[in-house]
């Protein structure tokens, strides 16, 4: 058979995150569930592009997986079904979006939905380790739990012949009956199995961190075991435009086309990670992946891109592929094996091989006893670490623990030097991984007890700033004893707000970030006295508040507070007090807009993109300082949830550009500005149109004064450095801007006492280029 010529069809644009799964619905249209909280049903317009006409709100952490259920008795239109790492799944109204059910049970994140093959049945399954057939037109049963896996189970459907499959973390699949009795067992990867696929009536596909995809027949005989890809597999899917076709993808950054059990074609993308593909009925193949884009490729040349669209594409695909050209170690990553080469048996017993997973070198060791390949550590270098110490990431570490958060998961790297303060330690790594801030004490005594100090420090008070090393503002509370005197000054108690303390830095690594910060420091009762003395103050029409409605106004800033909708909608009516008394208003505004619920009325789509448009315009020259300050707070806080996040990425160019026009900064305004660009540079750090960001950063760094802000500045730099699919484009503009780099060199080699972080992050930032 000929081989099919696959090209880039169309690009379709709308997620701000990693785009971790894709499926398809009727009529050729498009679902995609991404990082940030959405899902998106995309529209076929034309003869080759989409638009997207419809996107699924209402989850509280990632979308991990969608799929389209057909009509059923309950649902005679369907349902788009989303799970999430909520632990919950959402079933929606194709048309307009509503949320029609909401599925609770387990226990972890959802990561795989299928619909079976009656229906109604929807097949689900879970990092807690189980799969659940629910039937949605009796909605009161519970569902039948698929449990006996010792590990997250990453992907579960129904076979042809009724048979359910299961493919977990634990290397095996195991095969059910409808009831959920285990049928059998079946072993072979040996790693992660991530996905499944049915091929015929009598057959099924899996695939594999291992690097590998097998055929099994129904029954759980093995037929087949093909290799092609360099390193993990994470999505497989039927192509119906191939015979007994079929396509894979996973970290290797490329989708591979097979053919009877040959890899027929392969396609790089210009991204890491390839994180789930689909087929449309017309065996055009749909990608979703790591840049925060999904992607169209057709064999049809009447659907083909333009050729523009298609240079554009090789090039970026080539900056990638140049940047796999680094060495680690003293090799180059393109030219040494993926895991596939793990499958092959050593010759000797101590053999070692080195083998590339992702951008990393890992070295590994046979043993005859084991009869197993057994990880020694990464290749980070040509320099041996001390005697003494261990590698990791590049440093020298006494201690590199291993830590199991959760079962299925791999364990998390928490690298610890003796020199350090354990609580400090523990905090970042709280704070790096995303955990619950309950784990502080627990990770704080496993590094004192594992790392046998002799003796302890002093235990913080459970709240470490990650930016500043010092216990951040509780409210209620005093600053910690011995701070020096504040760099910045909030504009109503005359106290700093932030400090520049290197107490409790350490020389871990502080880029990439992958958290959004946020002002939380406030004194409620000066803002109530000031909105208090302006509201008596309020003419030209504008009617007074009460003294009841400023109080509820000023609770609006309380974290946890109780309100209604009415207090909002009298916040919203204060916005409209003159540019000249606004500044309470907004210090109000952006911390009412770290509640979740606020958030959502504050950034609504009726009221929230003119009130973005509306802080914008505060931030040209010529407005108040504090007004301009202040409303890049607000924009900094609307990051605490969905709606404001969604709003603020949307106008991100406006934003950019609003801040590089700012000529006077003081220093409240140049660590407000910088810190909007880290929340814009953690949400955007892996997608393709962050270079204008990067610029943005560039300039501003040139300009910033205050240290605190020039550190966030520079972590934000770094966090696109970092993870940019542009990181090439970066690094020239980097590297061409001489008042930049100067300063980069020289804080990177002059100690400064008072902010070792700036000396830290620069020689990173040295590093990366």
């Amino acid at each position: 058979m000929a081989i099919p010529d696959y090209k880039l069809s169309s690009v379709l644009c709308g997620h701000s995150m990693d785009v971790r799964c894709v499926a398809t619905t009727k009529e050729f249209c498009i679902l995609s569930a991404s990082r940030d909280r959405t899902a998106k049903l995309w529209h076929p317009e034309g003869v080759k592009d989409f638009v997207n006409v419809v996107t699924y709100k209402g989850h509280s952490n990632f979308v991990s997986c969608v799929c389209w259920l057909p009509p059923c008795e309950a649902f005679p239109e369907g349902l788009v079904i989303t799970g999430s790492n909520d632990n919950t799944i959402l079933g929606y109204n194709l048309q307009d979006g509503a949320v029609q059910i909401n599925l609770k049970g387990h226990e972890n994140a959802v990561c795989s939905v299928t619909p079976g093959h009656d229906f109604g049945v929807l097949i689900s399954s879970s990092w807690d380790n189980t799969a659940r057939v629910w039937n949605l037109n009796t909605p009161q049963m519970s569902p039948v739990i698929l449990k006996g896996h010792e590990a997250a189970v990453w992907a579960a459907l129904e076979l042809k012949n009724g048979t359910l499959a299961t493919a977990s973390a634990d290397k095996t699949i195991k095969l059910w009956r409808k009831d959920g009795a285990l049928l059998s067992t079946l072993t072979g990867h040996t790693d992660c199995v991530r996905g499944l696929a049915v091929a015929s009536e009598e057959s099924f596909l899996s695939c594999s961190n291992d690097a590998s995809i097998r055929l099994w027949t129904n029954r759980g005989e093995c037929l087949n075991t093909y290799y092609g890809h360099t390193n993990y597999i994470y999505s497989i899917s039927m192509n119906p435009g191939i015979p007994q076709g079929f396509v894979s993808c996973g970290e290797d950054g490329a989708v591979r086309v097979w053919a009877a059990g040959d890899c027929i074609r392969s396609i790089r993308l210009p991204a890491h990670s390839v994180w789930s593909l689909t087929c449309l009925d017309n065996g055009d193949i749909v990608t979703g992946s790591s840049d925060g884009l999904v992607r169209v490729f057709t064999k049809d040349p009447a659907r083909y891109a333009d050729e523009t669209m298609l240079k554009q594409f090789e090039e970026e695909v080539q900056k990638m592929q140049a940047a796999s050209q680094q060495e680690i170690g003293g090799f180059k990553l393109s030219e040494l094996p993926g895991p596939e080469a793990l499958l092959e048996p050593g010759k000797s017993d101590g053999q070692t091989k080195l083998v590339r997973r992702g951008e990393n070198v890992k070295c590994y060791s046979w043993s005859n006893a084991e009869n197993t390949w057994n990880e020694i550590g990464d290749v980070m270098g040509a320099n041996p670490p001390s005697e003494g110490k261990t590698m990791y990431q590049g440093k020298e570490y006494d201690f590199v623990f291993s830590v199991d958060i959760k079962d299925g998961a791999p364990p998390i790297k928490l690298p610890f030097n003796k020199t350090e303060d354990p609580w400090v330690a523990a905090q970042a790594f709280i704070h790096k991984n995303d955990l619950p801030q309950v784990y502080l004490e627990q990770v704080a005594n496993f590094i004192i007890t594992n790392a046998k100090l002799d003796s302890l420090p002093a235990s913080s008070n459970g709240f470490a700033d990650p930016f500043t090393g010092e216990s951040r503002y509780v409210p209620g509370s005093r600053a910690p004893a011995g701070l020096p005197p504040p760099s910045a000054a909030d504009p109503f108690t005359g106290a700093g707000a932030y400090t520049t303390s290197a107490a409790g830095a350490t020389d871990k690594p502080l880029v990439p970030h992958d958290a959004y910060i946020r002002f939380d420091q406030a004194n409620l009762k000066a803002i109530h006295d000031k909105l208090k003395e302006f509201n008596s103050k309020v003419g030209d029409g504008l009617n007074a508040f009460t003294d009841e409605q400023l109080e509820n106004i000023v609770k609006l800033g309380e974290l946890n507070c109780t309100f209604n909708t009415e207090t909002v909608n009298l916040l919203k009516k204060m916005l409209e007090w003159p540019k000249e008394i606004l500044f309470p208003v907004l210090d109000i505004t952006r911390l009412a807009v770290r509640n979740k619920e606020i958030n959502g009325q504050i950034f609504d789509t009726s009221y929230g993109p003119n009130f973005v448009k509306y802080l914008l315009t505060l931030l040209t020259p010529g407005n108040l300082a504090a007004n301009q300050m202040l409303a890049m707070r607000v924009l900094v806080n609307a990051f605490s949830d969905l709606p404001g996040e969604m709003l603020v990425l949307a106008a991100r160019e406006s934003v950019t550009h609003a801040i590089i026009c700012l000529t006077q900064l003081n220093n409240n305004a140049q660590i407000a500005a910088t810190s909007l660009l880290l929340n814009l540079s953690v949400a955007l750090a892996q997608q393709i149109d962050n270079v204008e960001l990067a610029e943005c950063i560039i300039v501003l760094l040139n300009k910033i004064t205050d240290k605190e802000a020039y550190f966030r500045g520079l972590v934000a730099l770094g966090t696109i450095l970092a993870e940019s699919p542009n990181k090439l484009v970066i690094q020239t503009k980097i590297v061409s801007n001489t008042q930049l780099q100067n300063r980069l060199k020289k804080d990177s080699s002059t100690f400064d006492p008072d902010f070792k972080k700036i000396s830290i992050c620069s020689l990173q930032i040295l590093k990366m280029l």
